[in-house]
């Protein structure tokens, strides 16, 4: 079934005439999960199918080719925010994440990116930053998420407002 569903999915992106590379922000998945439902490894999600379905309909719209406007986006993780921006028409030109496990994952997400990924944003001088009209930041949630505050009790360490990584928002 996997591979009928894999021949279907792939037909229908090429009879919309998108590639898997405009097809991942658009349908906001990364390039890796798009690969998986090419190779039949994974069935496709209804909503992405129903985007591909417009788009050979003429009903949908594609990604425009220059974006309107830039982004930043900081404390990245993994990239979730930047996905709900790019089919938008954004096109990021910086990213900062400390967490080398999650620059990697990004990396992953993002791999036709044209500029590297920064470190730790507090180390970053504000003039190495590109001119931008929105700046993304996720900003750190650990020290107020149950798990996190949880974590903080068992090591004895502080969280929520008295943890050392809330100081980043005032940064």
């Amino acid at each position: 079934m996997l591979d009928e569903t894999r021949s279907d999915f792939s037909r229908l992106r090429e009879r919309a005439g998108i590639s898997v590379e405009a097809l991942a922000p658009l349908a906001g998945y990364s390039l890796a999960t798009i690969y998986r439902w090419e190779r039949g490894e994974a069935m496709p999600r209804q909503a992405v199918l129903k985007v591909l379905e417009d788009l050979v309909r003429g009903r949908g719209a594609m990604p425009p080719k220059e974006s309107g406007f830039r982004f930043i986006d900081l404390f990245a993780g993994i990239g979730g925010i930047r996905g709900g921006f790019e089919p938008l028409g954004g096109k990021c030109v910086f990213t900062s994440e400390w967490d080398r496990f999650a620059r990697t994952t990004y990396s992953a997400n993002f791999p036709h990116d044209d500029h590297e990924i920064a470190g730790d944003i507090t180390k970053i001088e504000a003039r190495d930053i590109p001119e931008h009209d929105l700046l993304l930041a996720g900003f750190p949630c650990q020290p107020f998420s149950i798990a996190g505050v949880s974590k903080k009790n068992a090591l004895g360490r502080a969280h929520g407002f008295a943890d050392e990584t809330r100081q980043l928002v005032y940064n």
